[in-house]
């Protein structure tokens, strides 16, 4: 076998020992960090539904989207010329991080 095999077998064994967090809108819902609960339901929203929500609320260069357990969609961006924070509850609620 060559060394890139090797390697992509080894990188996936030890993946296989780390409890994965479901992979929603293309990013992986943030189980690992904020050890979420086997019981906690992690919704179907996803990245482009946050982004438009965000868009919408007046935000723009957005990046760097995490979802949690709770179901908040976080994300950095631009407001009104300012870095931000930004939050999107699961009911929609757009905020900036600790309003």
């Amino acid at each position: 076998m060559k060394k890139t095999g090797l390697i992509a077998v080894a990188t996936l064994a030890a993946l296989a020992l780390v409890p994965h967090a479901p992979i929603i809108g293309g990013a992986r819902a943030a189980q690992l960090t904020n050890n979420c609960d086997p019981g906690d339901h992690i919704d179907n929203s996803t990245i482009a539904t946050a982004r438009k929500k965000f868009e919408a609320a007046g935000y723009s260069q957005l990046h760097d989207f995490t979802k949690g357990c709770d179901n908040y969609w976080h994300s950095h961006g631009m407001k009104d010329g300012n870095q931000v924070n930004v939050v999107l509850s699961p009911q929609g609620n757009v905020m900036t991080e600790g309003d």
